[in-house]
């Protein structure tokens, strides 16, 4: 998949221009590293005592919400810190590596991270008790795995009579999960780095989620305007941001007076087609996500173009199919589609960059280096995965296929976020890679080769497949490996820096949601509400006993679906190879079906599509640059009202302020 912007307004390069003259020094890079971990457990508390307790998401966003406060606090303390001694003013690449490390550190803490994790740990435990079906399973679970007193299990859903983590319970299952934590988030890195030539040199990617970074660090950010002045002195940046203040304002005040007129979120269209053959279209939802389309005015046009015709395709095909009376539920099996797809656009990845690939297989033989350490990384931190997964119990013959499609899943989710910037956390089909493999092998292939408990630890990894872990991790060591290059920081402080935001996220993140959950339980968490995360895991186990009693067939509906939707990908991809300006993209098409019929994505891009068309075609490529700083203060005005001050504000008055408007940024 060629990207035929190479010399785009999109790129960083001519945007950010060169980066600092002089690399930061290890002493620098300490400084932030440091600062960056203080952060980052004081988010730890911030969200143990918001989301966990009350159920308000201050952690959400792609980029995390709390990464750009964090880097508006540090940047913010320049002039300060500047009057007291010049010498403790942080420099740009200090303030970058900062935010670099939180982007890391906040998101494990939020919903999709150890949120995600935790429950699948005890979830069979528990809920074993007053469901027959589970009943056989706790057992396959072995010690070493997962908490196995029935109590820990019971309080952590239900909170503890002392409101205190039996941590004598939980730490020695914790560390036995580090090295698998640590494989994951290492394996995720040494493929990143052996992408990153291919990627940031030879395709010369976009990176359109660094403009906000990059934008605010740089001293004036008169890059990014187009004239030459000052960001924070132009008045197309503070007419973006005024728009913003101007959408939240409005829906804030609805939500406290409902008699105030305000657009809302979104606007449904199931009330103007309610009868068949045109139901499909009931689903579709025009969402205003106004940091999806400040960001999508970077993505390239036949991305965003691909996105929206790509989806509306899909339901004029749904649509022919009610008419021809096509009912299966999950017709067309959009998301399978996708699933497909993943595959194909990472086999096209790696083919691609085959011989990036085999230049730096021969020079890791020849010398040690970078080389060295991303191949070897990789096959020991595979080895590490796979070989903990088989040690649980499940079987090698399942182990292999699917961490080999997580691996491909992750690949492709982190070129998806380098080339299109799209600010959403589901841009991926979610669940299918668990799915996809179950399918293939079938519930009676995997227990003949591994029993019942190879079926019970599949399930207990699901979270893997679910949610995104190691698919956001990659994505964002790729935005930092971009950063690195650009600010001169070292890969080696890099990789100490985010090292340290993991081990410290990861610790934060599991002491904040234990010592909630034991407080309150799992069940009231989220502002009584229940934690949904623990309702998937609680799903997961309960679909698992179903199978295991009755052995569904192979779907091949789906895996049909599977192989369309990686003959769509291919077939793009080999046409846009062949005919010079053809517009349709295989990630637009990733895009479009990844979050199935209820995409978030469709009509944020299409307005982002159609702005920067006209804007290219009015004034070329000096008015598009001229228009960075209005989407620019679209995403600021937007992160700092609904995605800060709005969230602390509203706390202080009433919980019910806080719910009454409430976005969850990334969704």
């Amino acid at each position: 998949m060629p990207d035929h912007e190479k010399h785009s307004p999109n790129s960083l390069g001519a945007s950010a221009g060169e980066s600092q003259s002089q690399s930061l020094t290890w002493k620098g890079a300490l400084v932030s590293i440091i600062a960056g971990a203080v952060i980052l457990v004081l988010i730890g508390l911030l969200v143990r005592h918001t989301e966990i307790i009350t159920g308000r998401y201050v952690s959400s966003g792609v980029p995390p919400v709390l990464a750009f406060a964090g880097l508006l606090l540090f940047l913010g303390a320049r002039p300060l810190l500047r009057r007291i001694h010049p010498r403790l003013c942080p420099s740009r690449s200090q303030a970058l590596l900062v935010y670099m490390m939180l982007t890391i550190g906040v998101w494990l803490s939020g919903a999709y991270g150890v949120r995600a994790f935790l429950p699948h740990l005890v979830a069979l435990q528990y809920w074993s008790q007053s469901d027959a079906n589970l009943a056989p399973y706790p057992g396959e679970l072995p010690e070493w795995y997962a908490p196995r007193d029935a109590e820990a299990a019971r309080a952590y859903f239900e909170g503890s009579r002392d409101g205190q983590v039996p941590w004598g319970v939980w730490l020695p299952v914790l560390l036995r999960w580090i090295p698998f934590m640590l494989a994951l988030f290492g394996g995720a890195f040494c493929l990143m780095l052996l992408m990153r030539r291919q990627w940031l040199q030879s395709e010369r990617l976009t990176f359109p989620l660094l403009y906000l970074p990059l934008s605010l660090a740089s001293e004036g950010g008169s890059r990014f305007t187009g004239d030459g002045k000052p960001l924070l002195r132009s008045p197309i940046l503070w007419a973006g941001i005024s728009i913003a203040i101007l959408f939240n304002a409005l829906n804030i005040a609805h939500a406290l007076i409902p008699t105030v007129p305000a657009p809302k979120f979104s606007y449904s269209l199931a009330p103007h087609f309610p009868n068949r053959p045109w139901t499909p279209l009931r689903s579709i939802t025009l969402f205003y996500m106004l940091e999806t389309i400040g960001f999508g005015y970077f993505v390239p046009l036949e991305i965003s173009f691909s996105a929206w015709f790509l989806y509306l395709a899909e339901k004029a095909f749904a649509v022919a199919g009610t008419a021809a009376g096509y009912d299966k539920p999950g017709y067309p099996f959009i998301q399978d589609q996708c699933a497909g797809a993943y595959l194909a656009c990472g086999l096209m990845l790696i083919w691609g960059a085959r011989r990036h690939l085999g230049a730096m297989w021969r020079r890791a033989w020849m010398h040690a280096g970078e080389e060295r350490v991303a191949w070897v990384g990789l096959g020991v931190c595979s080895v590490v995965v796979v070989g903990w997964a088989v040690a649980a119990g499940l079987a090698l013959e399942v182990a292999i296929p699917y961490f080999l499609v997580l691996g491909c899943f992750v690949l492709v989710y982190a070129r998806i976020r380098a080339e299109t910037g799209v600010p959403l956390e589901f841009i991926y089909p979610y669940g299918l890679p668990k799915e996809m493999v179950l399918n293939a092998l079938s519930v009676p292939g995997i227990t003949g080769v591994g029993g019942v408990r190879s079926m019970v630890i599949f399930s207990s990894l699901a979270w893997l497949a679910r949610h995104h872990m190691t698919e956001t991790l990659a994505a964002y060591q790729i935005d930092s490996l971009k950063l690195n290059d650009q600010e001169r920081i070292g890969r080696r402080k890099l990789a100490v820096a985010l090292g340290v935001a993991f081990a410290i996220g990861l610790g934060a993140a599991v002491w904040a949601h234990l010592d909630g959950y034991y407080q309150i339980g799992s069940n009231a968490a989220s502002g009584g509400m229940g934690e949904y995360r623990a309702t998937v895991a609680r799903q997961e186990y309960q679909q698992m006993a179903s199978r295991i009693t009755a052995p569904p067939l192979r779907d091949w509906t789906r895996i049909t679906a599977n192989a369309s939707g990686f003959g769509i990908a291919t077939a793009l991809a080999a046409v846009r190879a062949r005919v010079p300006g053809f517009p349709l993209h295989p990630l637009g098409f990733l895009l479009a079906t990844a979050y199935g019929d209820h995409t978030t994505c469709f009509f944020p891009l299409f307005v982002a599509w159609l702005a920067k068309l006209i804007i290219l075609k009015a004034g070329g490529l000096k008015l598009y640059r001229r228009g960075i700083p209005f989407f620019l203060g679209l995403i600021i005005g937007h992160f700092t009202l609904a995605g800060i001050l709005w969230p602390l504000l509203s706390m202080l008055i009433s919980p019910e302020a806080s719910r009454s408007y409430h976005i969850f940024f990334g969704g």
